[in-house]
């Protein structure tokens, strides 16, 4: 119901009523947009923690071999934050994760599988003739 100028209530019609349910769930649309990047962002800032904490793990001379095409990769990125373009997302992804990956991977590399825990292997001994055979 709306009220008119008089002060009478008039019923919506039946387009008045679409039109506001769909700017009702452009509103939607547009906090769940804003609720994706923000996930989005701190989801990479962790990815960008989890990098710097593994090359304090990494072994000095692997890293010092790696930083410079780390930072090659980095600074070749050619972005335009101030436009918001999908495009700069999808760039800032795929460095990160190839960092994350590559960082990952010289860590797993590091822990020689000899030192990895190995499962004990145990001796079954046969029951005495005795415990056999209960009844």
């Amino acid at each position: 119901m709306v009220k008119t100028s008089d002060g009478q209530k008039k019923s919506k019609s039946k387009e008045e009523i679409i039109h506001d349910e769909f700017v009702s769930e452009l509103k939607h649309l547009r906090s769940l947009a804003h609720e994706v990047c923000d996930n989005f962002t701190l989801r990479r800032e962790g990815y960008i923690e989890t990098i710097i904490t593994a090359l304090d793990t990494l072994p000095r001379n692997k890293v010092r071999e790696m930083i410079p095409e780390w930072l090659r990769d980095i600074r070749s990125l050619k972005l335009k934050p101030q436009k918001g373009r999908l495009k700069d997302v999808k760039e800032i992804s795929r460095i990160i994760n190839g960092l994350k990956d590559k960082v990952l991977d010289i860590r797993e590399e590091k822990v020689p599988n000899d030192k990895k825990r190995s499962k004990r292997k145990t001796v079954s001994t046969p029951a005495p003739e005795e415990t056999k055979s209960i009844k």
